[in-house]
């Protein structure tokens, strides 16, 4: 962890809530309000024999306010005579008590409760100014990778390398803008201007891509990402020898290149890592722009039979014969005349003669049997079997091996509701079945057979594993079984014993089977992490930066505005939403891009902190102002038992809110790792 960017971060979180508490106080005091006390942060609570106490680092009284420093940096607070979030805990006010919030008319007090929002506001402009001055990085806007079995995937018109410049029509310097016009828009497509290299020479293309529903999110988002650095992980780092002195990578070094090969995303990385054997050239970087230092080295990854590009996993593949699902245009399978809802049963040999295709894993092995050459596939479509030659393409990030361009089902595609989809899947998952056998493999050895259904697995002749929810064995536990079979082979360098039990007519045998991590299923593995690449900073003239400056204020309070909107119709949910946790560790990954980076994500909070406290709760300035707009037109208070439930309602509410955007930054942070 760098100190430096610590500080940058902790100045830059104190400078902004200074600026909102510092607003309040400014306005107080040009209004004539007593204000006793002005905090920045929180004191610190320490029990005594006597009580609680607060501390502080320091306090300074000076013309009737006493200043404060507080230990806890997230919030601050400016302490007016006269004025309280809580009915009922004041005196009456005297009529002759100038210095009194409530003796003050309603303008005073308006500009009081939204002297904060307006001071976060204008800092924010001057923050986004000063930032373009200085420089500052954009998540580049040029896509990265293109999920599989999207839309976009299967429509096949944005590629690896589009750098998109427009997005509805509007300019687009950061990749965000796309994400956003996915949420906020509205509709099921969004309109893209992108720049592609086609032989050599830059063209223009305007693409229309459909949105997909986010697993993660829950909501419809271009199913396209931005271009990212893939960089090495502590735990890997650490398995690099310590005699490589200044060569030894450390955590979040970028690799560039393996094998001499340029890394465009993390599937790349991972697919040229599988399929290598020995030891791999890396190109690594370290540091950003005329910083950045690049050098080989020679390094071998481990090994293990349990891999992404498995086609069987310890020799067993546990899905039958696909149907075909998508079909991406202009792919092999669809230059060739596979359509959506093909059932692929077999394959035609060099005789003439038809192989029988029982499962999912028995076509991958044929199709990367081909290397690039026709084959003929038996195809049923319509209750009639069609022989349809295809010549698989290679897989970009996997030289070596092939692929015919679909998403496949274990199941007839057939319309289903969402009950009855789940009811089918759930009565799939509760058998194991091995529907294919690698032929040689140490499975076939030991006696496994196709069609073989798969009662039990124990790994190292240990205890029954078993699906963790449930307590019984499926489709979950025998991939937890391979996963915890490949941590023990990995995790003592010798291949792990897996031990099948196999319910057959005559009674359930078993069946040893040591796992092959050099067999043609395995692969080389390597922990590796995504990181965002930013752009080049982006510095403009003084009278620029000013335009800049308010467009962007502009852009962010637009993004803010409608992200609560979006709040109220289930386009984002609560948990999409960032605090202090979030926030605090997004500034630290943006302060090594720069300090005019980390100025313009803190103008954005500037705004955001603006933004929200006009939201019309009593504890928040918004809500303030509302109430006494009210008495304003009403002419008197209000009935003051009734503010105070109202007080009690919207602070247990704005508590309970905190706590939960704590909680789910925790989360956020340690589990989904979105951040």
């Amino acid at each position: 962890m760098n100190i430096l960017y610590v500080l940058q971060v902790l100045i830059g979180f104190g400078f902004v809530i200074f600026i909102h508490e510092m607003g309040h106080f400014l306005a107080a005091k040009r209004v004539g309000i007593t204000c006793p006390a002005f905090s920045i942060g929180f004191p610190l609570p320490i029990p005594t024999r006597k009580g609680w106490k607060t501390f502080n680092i320091f306090k300074y009284k000076w013309r009737g306010t006493e200043y404060r420093l507080g230990w806890i940096p997230f919030g601050g607070y400016v302490a007016m005579h006269g004025q309280s979030d809580s009915p009922g805990q004041l005196e009456g006010p005297k009529e002759d008590d100038k210095g009194d919030y409530r003796n003050k008319t309603y303008f005073q007090k308006t500009q009081v409760l939204l002297g904060g929002v307006t001071m976060n506001a204008i800092t924010a402009v001057i923050g986004f100014v000063l930032a373009f001055q200085l420089g500052v990085t954009f998540i580049e806007p040029t896509v990265g990778m293109v999920e599989q079995s999207s839309q976009a995937w299967v429509d096949n018109e944005i590629q690896v390398g589009d750098r998109v410049l427009q997005v509805n029509g509007r300019d687009v310097v950061d990749f965000e803008d796309v994400v956003y016009a996915g949420i906020f828009d509205g509709g099921d497509s969004i309109d893209l201007l992108v720049e592609r290299e086609v032989d050599g020479e830059k063209i223009q293309k305007h693409i229309t891509i459909q949105l997909d529903e986010d697993k993660t999110f829950g909501i419809k988002l271009p199913a396209i990402k931005a271009t990212h650095r893939v960089i090495l992980t502590e735990e890997e780092a650490a398995r690099f020898p310590e005699d490589l002195g200044d060569d030894r990578p450390i955590d979040g070094d970028e690799i560039v290149k393996i094998n001499g090969r340029d890394i465009r995303n993390a599937q790349d990385a991972q697919g040229f890592i599988e399929i290598s054997r020995g030891s791999i050239d890396l190109t690594l970087r370290r540091g950003f722009d005329e910083e950045a230092r690049e050098w080989n080295l020679s390094y071998t990854p481990r090994r293990s039979f349990y891999v992404s590009g498995s086609a069987y996993t310890a020799g067993v593949s546990i899905l039958p014969a696909p149907y075909v699902d998508k079909v991406r245009k202009r792919n092999a399978a669809d230059r060739a005349g596979i359509k959506h809802g093909d059932h692929i049963v077999g394959v035609v040999g060099d005789n003439g003669k038809v192989f029988d295709l029982a499962s999912f894993g028995d076509l991958n092995r044929i199709v990367d049997a081909s290397n690039g050459k026709a084959i003929t596939l038996v195809v049923e479509r319509e209750g009639k079997r069609e022989h349809i030659a295809v010549t698989p393409d290679p897989r970009e990030s996997r030289p070596g091996r092939y692929q015919l361009g679909v998403t496949v089902s274990p199941f007839p595609i057939e319309e289903l509701s969402e009950e009855a989809e789940a009811e089918r899947d759930s009565e799939f998952d509760k058998s194991v079945i091995a529907f294919g056998v690698r032929p040689g493999s140490a499975a076939e050895q030991a006696g496994i057979k196709p069609g073989d259904k798969i009662v039990g697995i124990k790994i190292n002749n240990g205890k029954p594993v078993l699906d963790p929810a449930s307590g019984e064995f499926n489709r979950l536990a025998f991939a937890v079984a391979m996963k915890q079979a490949a941590d023990e082979s990995t995790a003592n360098e010798e291949p792990a014993l897996i031990t099948f039990e196999v319910e057959r007519p005559d009674g359930v045998q078993t069946f040893d089977v040591r796992v092959d991590n050099e067999g043609p299923d395995s692969g080389a593995i390597m922990n590796i992490g995504a990181a965002e690449q930013r752009s080049a900073p982006v510095t403009y003239g003084l009278v620029k930066s000013v335009q800049m400056g308010f467009y962007h204020s502009k852009k962010v309070g637009y993004k803010i505005m409608m992200t609560l909107m979006a709040l109220f119709t289930g386009r984002v949910k609560i948990w999409h939403l960032g605090g202090p946790v979030v926030i605090a560790k997004r500034s630290y990954s943006l302060a090594q891009w720069g300090v005019g980076t980390l100025i313009f994500f803190l103008a954005f909070i500037s705004i955001n902190l603006a933004i929200v406290n006009l939201i019309p709760l009593p504890v928040l300035d918004g809500g303030q102002w509302l109430l006494v707009t009210i008495e304003a037109v009403r002419g008197k208070p209000l009935p003051e038992k009734a503010m105070g439930w109202v007080s009690l309602a919207s602070f247990i509410l704005v508590v309970g809110l905190m706590l939960f955007v704590l909680a789910n930054d925790l989360w956020t942070v340690l589990v989904r790792k979105w951040v």
